[in-house]
C-alpha cells in the first residue's frame, strides 16, 4: 500500500474517531444536563446521523473490500 493511501486512511479515521469522542462525551452530555427539548431534539438528530455516517462509512467498506 502507497504511504500516501496509508496516510489518508490514517486521517480519515483519526478524524472520524475525534468527532465521535467529542460527540458522545461532550456534546451530548451536555445536552441532556441543560434538559431543554430544543437540546434533547438536537442531541437525539446528531446521534442519529452520527449512526447513518457510520452504517454508511461499513457499508462503503464492505463494498470496496469485496472482489
Amino acid at each position: 500500500m502507497p504511504a500516501k493511501k496509508l496516510f489518508e486512511i490514517l486521517v480519515g479515521l483519526l478524524a472520524y474517531l475525534l468527532i465521535t469522542l467529542l460527540w458522545f462525551f461532550y456534546a451530548v452530555p451536555s445536552m441532556w444536563e441543560s434538559g431543554t427539548e430544543a437540546a434533547l431534539i438536537t442531541a437525539a438528530f446528531g446521534s442519529m446521523l452520527w449512526f447513518g455516517a457510520t452504517a454508511s462509512i461499513a457499508v462503503y467498506i464492505v463494498q470496496r473490500t469485496r472482489p
